[in-house]
């Protein structure tokens, strides 16, 4: 005897009709019905007069109806506090600055929209303090880089791959260089991230490993702010492509340092083995459909702000 027996059985019994109740159900009738005949020969009863129209109840069956309506509507019950539940709650979500100021308020607030009884708490971090957070149980989740391979606490999931860029003021002299080095930008006043990024770190590993040191004059939290300074030209700087948008078309140049920098990724980190409640995978989901990386047509910025290759071009022409 299966739940989903006694469930088809009692449906039949309160509307005296297979057909209604396995629309009720979403069953197809055959199903219905072999539900009603695995019970009647499990017991060796017969539930019902079918000759009669509608369908009657035998005196049996109205006994094992009385001893399964309890059953039943228990689990409705359940169904419907288990469906309340997945509509309310409370979790915290931890993410860079830069994918909390750009990247997620769209989805966010499309998830508010649609589970407005759902408190969400949001922090923004650099890459450690997400990992320790993660690992600590603090937060549920964090939308960052994936942790370290041989960690195996967490889980990663992947939502887009990112590359390093440099961001110069419009017709810097940079942007007439071909690839350009490490050498090349040291020579400039230099605009990074914090120090405990890891954008950060793996700049000055890269500086360090060449023998260089640049003039880093300027340590920001958060990417708009450094495009910002960059666009007054008080240096160049150095960040992730995830972080530009249609609007900063006129507002510097942007140099690819996928020849030097290898790219990384972005996703969902998360505690292994920690129990993630209903509410919390549909916000995984709804996130993971919403939040996109670089998107490469940007790069048509290069009609304004002329490529590398083009600037090169343009300068032979004046010599």
């Amino acid at each position: 005897m299966e739940l989903r027996e006694l469930i088809s059985f009692y449906h039949v019994a309160r509307v005296r009709s297979v057909s209604k109740a396995a629309r009720t159900l979403e069953m197809g009738q055959p199903t219905v019905t072999t539900h009603l005949r695995k019970l009647e020969d499990e017991f060796g009863i017969t539930l019902f007069d079918r000759i009669k129209r509608p369908i009657q109840l035998t005196s049996e069956g109205v006994t094992l109806l009385e001893l399964v309506t309890p059953v039943v509507t228990s689990v409705d019950a359940l169904k419907t506090q288990m469906d309340y539940s997945e509509r309310r709650g409370s979790f915290v979500v931890g993410a860079y600055p830069d994918l909390v100021t750009h990247h997620l308020p769209s989805g966010i607030q499309r998830f508010r929209h649609d589970y407005p009884d759902v408190r969400i708490r949001l922090l923004a971090r650099s890459y450690n303090p997400l990992i320790q957070l993660v690992r600590s149980g603090e937060i549920d989740l964090a939308f960052c880089s994936s942790p370290p391979a041989d960690d195996v606490t967490l889980e990663f999931k992947e939502l887009f791959k990112y590359n390093t860029v440099l961001m110069t003021p419009p017709g810097h002299d940079l942007l007439h260089k071909q690839p350009v080095g490490l050498e090349d930008i040291a020579t400039f006043p230099l605009i990074l991230t914090a120090p405990e990024s890891q954008l950060r770190q793996r700049v000055e590993q890269a500086f360090k490993s060449r023998g260089l040191a640049p003039d880093v004059v300027l340590a920001l939290d958060d990417t708009e702010s450094m495009k910002r300074y960059v666009e007054i030209g008080m240096g160049i700087g150095i960040g992730n492509d995830f972080t530009l948008h249609a609007e900063d078309h006129h507002r510097f140049s942007v140099v690819r340092l996928d020849h030097i920098f290898p790219s990384s990724v972005i996703g969902v980190c998360t505690l292994k083995g920690k129990f993630a409640g209903q509410v919390v995978r549909n916000f995984i989901r709804m996130m993971s459909d919403q939040i996109r990386g670089f998107h490469s047509e940007l790069w048509s910025w290069d009609e304004e702000n002329p490529t590398t290759a083009e600037l090169a071009e343009d300068g032979s022409k004046h010599d």
